[in-house]
């Protein structure tokens, strides 16, 4: 009976071990800031750039935080989730996309125009943008990095903001 009780005590000290390795070193890289937070903070930061709060509103909707952005003439919005959970921004999409077709736009100008990725969908409300325009937008508008291995474990770890959502970028499936 001794020798179960240690074997089970060795084994939930290597599993808690493995646990607190994977939430100390994946649980804030990149300062922790979530995608919102530090999209809108680069906005701020960079002169060619600006945010339009009264073109976000437009777009406000309950587990949705919307930046929308202005470069020259080129306007766009960024979805962002409250939450976890994609669906806020899927039924934005899905709003988008029926308001687009309703108006005759083609599939593969709607593909053009609205970008999705996890929690995050980019929305260019002035027509397919120029590749300048992808890129200057695109460097201020991160996307949600979830740890999956620490998710594959169990653990919680915080979606913390990764990188730019630059035009020809490698998505994730």
């Amino acid at each position: 009976m001794r020798v179960y009780l240690i074997a089970a005590a060795l084994v939930v000290l290597v599993v808690g071990g493995f646990w607190l390795v994977l939430a100390l070193t994946f649980g804030h890289l990149h300062g922790g800031a979530d995608a919102y937070t530090r999209s809108a903070a680069c906005v701020r930061g960079d002169p060619s750039l600006v945010a339009d709060p009264t073109e976000a509103a437009r777009f406000k909707s309950p587990g949705l935080r919307p930046l929308a952005i202005r470069w020259k003439r080129i306007r766009a919005v960024a979805l962002f989730s409250d939450s976890l959970s994609p669906d806020s921004v899927d039924k934005a999409d899905a709003r988008i996309i029926s308001n687009l077709k309703s108006n005759r736009v083609s599939p593969a100008t709607i593909t053009n125009r609205l970008l999705h990725q996890d929690n995050l969908s980019l929305y260019y409300l002035s027509g397919i943008p120029s590749q300048p325009a992808e890129a200057a937008i695109g460097r201020c508008v991160y996307l949600v990095h979830y740890n999956r291995i620490a998710s594959a474990v169990g653990l919680y770890l915080s979606p913390h903001a990764e990188r730019p959502f630059l035009p020809g970028a490698q998505r994730e499936d």
